[in-house]
Order: C-alpha cells, then sequence, then structure tokens
C-alpha cells in the first residue's frame, strides 16, 4: 500500500488491492492530553468535531495495548457468533428495545451498558463475559471525556447541559455493539447504508477498510483509514442538535473498496443521552 498527501483538498491517495482511494486525512487526538485537559489538545478536538466531525482518538501504551486484546477476542466472538445458524442467534433478539440481537440487512449484537450486570449473553461472549463487561466500560469512559471536553470547549453553562444529559447514574440506551458487515462478490452490489449516528458519540474499531464518510463543505466520499492502535470517533446527532449546528453529526456509509467477499466486523460504542 502506498500513500500520499493531497494536503490542499485535506486528503490522502491510498493504494488498496489495485484501486486508488481517496482518504480522509483526519486528526488523531491523544486521549490522556484530553483527561489532563491540555489546552491545545482540546481546541484540536473542537476543530475537529466542528469541522468533518470525525478524528481517531489514540491511547497510551498501556491501554492500547489492552484494547488490542479485547479487539481480538471480539472480532473472533463475532466470527463464532454470526456464523451460528439464525435460530440460534434469534434466541439473542429482545422485541421493543434496540439492544440484544438484530438482523435488518446488517446483523447486530448489543449489549446495554445499564443492564450489563443483568443482561444474559450468548455464547461465546458469556465465556468472555468479565473481558467484554471491562471493554465495554472502558469505551464508555472514552466517550464521556470526549463529551466533557467538547462541552467545556463549547462554554456552555454550568452545571454542564450536555453532561447532565449523559449521567453515569440515569437510564441510557448506551450500548456496545458487534456488527457483521456483510460484503459483495462485486462492489457494484453493496447496499446503500448513507447515515447519520442517532445518539452523541460513537466510536468504531474496524480492521478492515469498510467506511466512507461525506465531507462536511463539498459533500465529496472518502474512505476511512482502519487505523491501528486508534478508535474512530464521530458526533452524532444528540451534539449536532443541542450545539445549535456548531458540532457536526457526518453522513457516512459502510462500504467496500474492491470486489470480492470476506469476514468484515465492526465493534462500536454509542453513548446516547438519557431518557
Amino acid at each position: 500500500m502506498s500513500q500520499t498527501v493531497t494536503s490542499a483538498r485535506s486528503k490522502l491517495t491510498t493504494i488498496v488491492g489495485d484501486q486508488s482511494l481517496d482518504v480522509a486525512d483526519l486528526d488523531v487526538i491523544q486521549l490522556e492530553r484530553l483527561i489532563a485537559t491540555d489546552p491545545v489538545e482540546t481546541a484540536k478536538l473542537l476543530k475537529a468535531a466542528e469541522s468533518q466531525g470525525f478524528f481517531y482518538v489514540a491511547f497510551n501504551d498501556h491501554l492500547s495495548a489492552k484494547i488490542a486484546g479485547y479487539l481480538q477476542d471480539s472480532y473472533r466472538n463475532c466470527h463464532e457468533f454470526f456464523c451460528k445458524p439464525l435460530d440460534e442467534k434469534m434466541k439473542a433478539s429482545r422485541d421493543g428495545v434496540d439492544n440484544g440481537y438484530k438482523k435488518a440487512g446488517i446483523e447486530s449484537f448489543e449489549i446495554p451498558r445499564d443492564e450489563q450486570n443483568s443482561f444474559t449473553l450468548p455464547a461465546p461472549f458469556a465465556a468472555d463475559a468479565a473481558p467484554t463487561l471491562d471493554f465495554l466500560n472502558i469505551c464508555d469512559s472514552i466517550t464521556r471525556v470526549v463529551l466533557r471536553c467538547l462541552s467545556e470547549s463549547l462554554g456552555l453553562i454550568e452545571p454542564s447541559i450536555l453532561e447532565n444529559a449523559h449521567r453515569p447514574d440515569g437510564y441510557s440506551e448506551s450500548g456496545l455493539k458487534f456488527v457483521s458487515g456483510p460484503t459483495k462478490a462485486f462492489v457494484a452490489d453493496v447496499p446503500d447504508t448513507t447515515h447519520t449516528d442517532g445518539g452523541s458519540v460513537t466510536l468504531l474499531w474496524c480492521e478492515k477498510w469498510a467506511s466512507q464518510m461525506q465531507t462536511k463543505e463539498t459533500k465529496e466520499w472518502l474512505w476511512i483509514d482502519p487505523k491501528p492502535d486508534c478508535v474512530l470517533v464521530n458526533v452524532a446527532n444528540y451534539l449536532q442538535r443541542e450545539s445549535g449546528g456548531r458540532l457536526h453529526s457526518p453522513v457516512h456509509k459502510v462500504s467496500q473498496p474492491v470486489d470480492g467477499e470476506e469476514d468484515r466486523y465492526f465493534v462500536s460504542y454509542f453513548l446516547r443521552p438519557n431518557h
């Protein structure tokens, strides 16, 4: 894979297979500096959230290694779970809520944050319950650091409107979600999944080239690099609305750059406001 920078248009050019891809040149934000309320890093975060709404968050070596281990377990468990017969997966389905197993074009399984201690995990996730729930809570903490820094940078009144709407002791539909991203033999057959995210802040991991974003100003479609040792983060609809449009909830979609079917699994966390 080769890569060159086209700085004037804030994008990179990357070769994947035999395809040349235009790739979004997104900021990398250091979590430790956000936790320390570093003014340079928090300003960088606000600029990224206002401009494209997508950015990466990177971790210190210890947390990065811990998350990498959890991700490998998650991808393995995703493969085993989503390869099960449909009737087996449907046992993890729940009516009237967004969590549990869902099959609506794309298959998913979500663990609700607020029910994590009572939620029955199906195999093989049940065998890794402790690390899976630890991972869920790490994700929740990351999103809350991002939320706090954005709230403070926006200069919202104290106590913060945004943080009050995401109290850890309040009920929400936040959750850790595992997704099986279907691929097609031919790129032309990939269904259109264009959308913005509900909720407030989304974290997304995927090992494969599988996501595209639409730029805010030009509406150009750019690929998103699945960077190792980082998590992709995006602003979602609630933050855009509550910031009066100052923060940007980006339009994006699941796709594939080249022909050929392969397993693709997404691990995501959705921070959603309290009811």
